[in-house]
């Protein structure tokens, strides 16, 4: 770590963003005015760049290449939460001024807003825009709010680390890890475990179906067959039956599907 960062994290974990100056800054580096001038016109600049410090040792964590978002829901998001918790505990114990810097950022909020906008913009935004765009890829977890999902999700993340780390009050609040994570994943994911139970019932009752001699299902309805064209063409039902055989599924699933607008071979 370069000597005008020990030096400037030293000053404004001291006192603070409104109490830290430039002369105590450089004395404390052991630099001149000049060095640190010559990159920073002011201390809003100089704990920026602490801020942007900040934010690299936690790229592990908060902005993510895209081969994390491949695969289904239930597992995309698990790993998420295990590479956000594991990485940010790895990031506290090579850096312990991290969490202080943090707590830094949060109490000069108030009077300075612009500081923790910046970390806000620069980790936990990223973070919650990959998150919608991948939950709203996915329509088969039925979620009204992708975007607030992705929040949910985020924020009980947060809210374990703030607990276990900010405020040492893990034993007041004790919580398993892989537990908060399952409960996470199993809230977001829970639509299309449903779906799954109830198209393996089907499909179980479809199996049970006689064929003919051709290998074809025998028909499945007792109404006459004028009756029948009269509810679904003879021509319609035989590209609704040749559309469920490609998919693997009932007829029934076919219809419901295609009645929520989804795609199908």
């Amino acid at each position: 770590m370069p000597r005008w960062t020990t030096g400037a994290m030293q000053e404004f974990l001291t006192h603070g963003f409104a109490g830290a100056t430039m002369d105590r800054v450089t004395a404390a580096a052991g630099v001149s005015k000049t060095t640190v001038y010559s990159h920073f016109q002011d201390k809003e600049k100089l704990f920026i760049a602490l801020i942007e410090r900040l934010i690299t040792s936690c790229a592990g964590v908060l902005d993510l290449p895209s081969y994390f978002f491949q695969g289904e829901p239930a597992s995309v998001l698990a790993g998420l939460a295990n590479n956000f918790l594991n990485q940010l505990s790895k990031s506290v114990s090579d850096t312990p001024e991290l969490l202080d810097l943090i707590r830094l950022v949060i109490a000069e909020s108030g009077r300075f807003p612009t500081l923790a906008q910046y970390l806000v913009s620069n980790t936990q935004k990223i973070f919650v825009n990959n998150v919608t765009q991948y939950l709203q890829f996915h329509p088969e977890l039925q979620l009204k709010d992708p975007e607030a999902t992705a929040r949910i999700f985020l924020g009980a993340l947060f809210h374990f680390v703030m607990i276990e780390f900010m405020l040492q009050s893990g034993d007041i609040m004790p919580m398993e890890r892989q537990r908060l994570i399952d409960n996470l994943v199993n809230l977001i994911t829970a639509n299309v475990k449903l779906n799954e139970n109830k198209y393996s019932a089907n499909k179980e009752k479809s199996t049970r179906r006689k064929r003919s001699a051709t290998g074809k299902f025998e028909p499945d309805y007792k109404e006459p067959k004028r009756l029948r064209s009269i509810r679904l063409t003879d021509t319609a039902w035989e590209n609704l039956d040749a559309i469920a055989k490609a998919n693997n599924l009932t007829r029934s699933e076919i219809i419901e599907l295609l009645a929520r607008g989804q795609e199908l071979k």
